[in-house]
């Protein structure tokens, strides 16, 4: 099996989110509750068009990488559980007859309240206090911005299968 540019993109996309998620939007002066998830939406974007074996395969690869990224905020090994389950969720809104354009935002928002909810059981776990109004405009901002990146990274993937080049 060799590498595709299509998975060498990805994979750049997970490291540079993960990175820009951690670093910059902090510099930036964005408050923590609105830092959108920015790893998610590539999980999403994957598994819609590859289905869940390979949504929780991303997921999975992905969590890693979120879980390594400085600062950790949680049990060593939860974030990368709780993306796979996120990617499972979201690679099961897969139709290959359907083209509705709000397939991609729900699978977003289906992975993003399994992220909530891996969140806020990490929070009690960890921490033993729990801030589930953070959380939620987390979520929201997840949403939000997933909305606006998720068509164009899904128009790229499919032009890079289309070529073969995926």
């Amino acid at each position: 099996m060799r590498p595709t540019l299509l998975g060498v993109l990805r994979t750049a996309y997970v490291l540079v989110t993960a990175l820009v998620v951690a670093t910059l939007l902090p510099r930036l002066g964005v408050p923590p509750r609105w830092v959108p998830d920015l790893v998610l939406v590539g999980v999403v974007a994957t598994a819609v068009l590859r289905g869940p074996v390979h949504g929780a395969l991303v997921g999975l690869l992905a969590g890693w990488v979120v879980q390594l990224v400085p600062p950790v905020g949680s049990p060593l090994g939860l974030t990368p559980l709780v993306m796979m389950v996120a990617g499972l969720v979201a690679g099961s809104f897969r139709r290959t007859s359907s083209r509705s354009r709000l397939r991609a935002p729900v699978a977003l928002l289906a992975a993003a309240a399994v992220v909530l909810v891996g969140r806020l059981g990490s929070a009690v776990l960890a921490e033993g206090g729990v801030e589930p109004a953070d959380d939620l405009w987390r979520l929201v901002a997840t949403v939000a911005v997933g909305g606006l990146l998720l068509p164009p990274l899904l128009a790229l993937d499919r032009a890079l299968v289309r070529r073969r080049l995926g």
